[in-house]
């Protein structure tokens, strides 16, 4: 009796390698885009509750008696010392020195500016994220859609079935992906920056009690607007990957325009920072510290 032979099936090893690097590749994009996308928009686009969170009012304080507002009490002392060992010694040297009357005007202003510096921080936010949402709506009446990097990671998961990583489609969405991670770091910093700036906002207002400690208080009015100013780059920028995708993803072209864009995202803070220094303020911190140097000098 002969025997059945039976089939022997031949596995391509290099194929099944293949196909097991291409879908763990794309499970690993599509969490990445999943995951990261949505926490983009609240990093980016922030309002006047960063300002309200429970750390921020407690690190600050709601008086002079509590909080960051007490070391600031201690500095507009020194600053009211200070003026009156100048005012004293100015009788001897024959320097010239403002009047009590206008330096008296002056730190009662610039007290009070102190003690509401977390409110005025919050007026500005809420006004850049007004100016934000409008960019926004005009963009979704006229394309029609949300202007949201949620909404744009909706409009690039497109069928993904059969994904290639070793295609040039497939290393587009792999820049792609590593590039939308490295938007997270970059807009993260620059959420913790606009926090720390926040915190140090009474201490800014209050070099404004001598000129020259002036230079600080204005190069932390440059870090801070350029900041914001930011946000508002990074709404119009966002327009242009909604318009170019506006009726398929699967586009080479369109593939490469959207990479445009998000690199275009990475160089926003570049070209603000360009921007700002373009002023002719770009040495203000030096002029703050060169400042305080002074004050010891004189």
């Amino acid at each position: 009796m002969e025997e059945e032979v039976v089939p022997i099936q031949t596995i391509d090893i290099g194929k099944e390698i293949l196909n097991t690097i291409n879908t763990l590749c794309n499970r690993l994009f599509q969490s990445i885009n999943k995951n990261i996308f949505p926490q983009l928009d609240s990093l980016v686009f922030m309002d006047a509750d960063i300002t309200k969170s429970t750390h921020v009012n407690d690190l600050i304080g709601t008086d002079f008696n509590h909080g960051l507002l007490v070391i600031a009490e201690c500095l507009l002392t020194a600053f009211v010392i200070y003026y009156s060992i100048r005012r004293f010694s100015a009788f001897y040297t024959g320097k010239e020195v403002e009047t009590p009357y206008q330096f008296f005007i002056k730190a009662v202003v610039i007290g009070i500016i102190t003690a509401y510096s977390l409110n005025i921080c919050s007026g500005i936010l809420s006004t850049t994220s007004d100016i934000t949402q409008s960019i926004c709506a005009i963009g979704k009446s006229k394309l029609h859609q949300n202007i949201s990097f949620s909404a744009l990671i909706e409009k690039l998961s497109s069928d993904k079935e059969h994904f290639d990583i070793f295609s040039f489609e497939g290393i587009l969405t792999t820049i792609i992906s590593i590039s939308s991670f490295t938007l997270v770091i970059t807009f993260a910093l620059r959420y913790i920056l606009t926090k720390v700036l926040i915190l140090l906002s009474p201490f800014a207002f209050l070099c404004l009690m001598n000129k020259n400690t002036s230079g600080i208080f204005r190069s932390w009015l440059k870090s801070f607007a350029s900041l914001l100013l930011v946000q508002i780059i990074i709404a119009i920028i966002l327009l242009l990957p909604f318009s170019i995708l506006k009726n398929q993803t699967s586009d080479i072209f369109s593939k490469l325009l959207m990479l445009g864009s998000i690199f275009a995202l990475l160089k926003s803070n570049q070209f603000v920072k360009e921007f700002i220094n373009g002023t002719g303020i770009s040495t203000d911190f030096n002029a703050g510290m060169s400042g305080i140097k002074s004050l010891f000098m004189k």
